[in-house]
């Protein structure tokens, strides 16, 4: 009888219960855990970061904005301001700088739709003499401003 016994507990031995974890199975699952948790946490602040980013971004895209109007500005021939629009005379092609829902859009001879600048929610344009200001408030309600002058005598509007 004992030795039946001793059978039947090596016969556990060798085919242990497969419903339980090992110590082995309980170290990989940790290790996983803590290689994930260990790539996880310096991404955290960077995601928490995104209206920083935002702002730099529309800095940015500011800065990109202002050389292409200051381009623009200053080989074009005439400039007005019409209905909250900036139209540039420039030989045959007529430039309209205009705000577009929450764009400032350029559109050449009424034609097209080139985006400027996004994320914006007042844009004013004024001219005075041979001088042209955009100022425009972005939709965090930041400032941004640029005055551009001519260096080519514009032609009065008839």
């Amino acid at each position: 009888m004992l030795n039946k016994h001793f059978f039947q507990e090596m016969k556990s031995v060798l085919n242990p219960n497969e419903k339980a974890f090992t110590l082995l199975e309980v170290l990989f699952a940790f290790s996983i855990f803590t290689t994930i948790v260990f790539f996880i946490i310096p991404l955290l602040p960077i995601i928490a970061d995104t209206k920083d980013s935002n702002e730099r971004l529309q800095e940015m895209e500011w800065e990109v904005f202002c050389s292409q109007a200051k381009k623009e500005i200053r080989i074009g021939s005439k400039a007005e301001v019409l209905s909250g629009r900036l139209v540039l005379t420039n030989n045959n092609e007529t430039i309209y700088y205009e705000k577009y829902g929450s764009t400032i859009r350029r559109r050449v001879n009424s034609t097209g739709h080139e985006t400027l600048l996004q994320n914006v929610a007042v844009v004013t344009f004024t001219k005075i003499k041979n001088t042209v200001e955009i100022n425009v408030v972005d939709i965090w309600g930041k400032e941004y401003s640029v005055a551009v002058h001519s260096y080519i005598k514009w032609v009065a509007a008839i």
